[in-house]
């Protein structure tokens, strides 16, 4: 019985190597950061409303957790600590978030300005983050008919727009955000 609690809590490896867990630390810790960097090169619209920040978290703690329960050979003790490596690195990033705004521009990215003046500014589209399509669609969802209604719209680093209109009176036609309807 004492064999079965320890495997359970420990997995199958024989891991009496207490060098193995330095090594879970150091592998989390690298799999951590290289996930952040991902996340930030897939961009927005491959992670939704989350920032890179939390979708790491999710996945990370996701995975953590779920391996212990399916694999005999990993530890409950395994996962637990991954995962409280892993929610220590997200606090300890969430302090130097707090403190750098150099460092918050790395990991969650910058509002990225879109449509200024009325016109929309192609040259920041298509990097990953946002196409006209998609901005075209932002806009439609905020109300917007005519981007010249726009006088700033920032497409923020949780994915969604932030838009500034003019004033109904300095409100001027650009181009529609309505999709263009084609013949059947």
């Amino acid at each position: 019985m004492q064999d079965e609690i320890i495997r359970i809590l420990f997995g199958e490896a024989e891991t009496a190597d207490p060098w193995f867990y330095v090594e879970i630390v150091f592998r989390t810790l690298v799999m951590y950061l290289y996930t952040i960097f991902f996340a930030r090169m897939v961009g927005h619209d491959a992670i939704g409303q989350i920032g890179p920040f939390e979708f790491v978290l999710v996945i990370a703690v996701g995975s953590a957790a779920g391996d212990p329960m399916f694999y005999p050979e990993v530890g409950l003790f395994q996962g637990m600590l991954v995962i409280t490596v892993v929610i220590l690195l997200h606090r300890a990033t969430g302090a130097i978030i707090a403190r750098s705004s150099r460092v918050e521009s790395m990991v969650e990215g910058d509002p990225v300005l879109v449509v200024e003046a009325g016109l929309i500014r192609e040259e920041v589209l298509g990097s990953g983050s946002l196409s006209l399509r998609e901005l075209l669609a932002l806009l439609r969802v905020e109300g917007v008919r005519d981007v010249g209604e726009v006088e700033l719209a920032y497409f923020e680093n949780n994915g969604k727009l932030s838009v500034f209109r003019y004033p109904a009176d300095k409100a001027r036609h650009s181009r529609p955000t309505a999709p263009l309807r084609t013949a059947n």
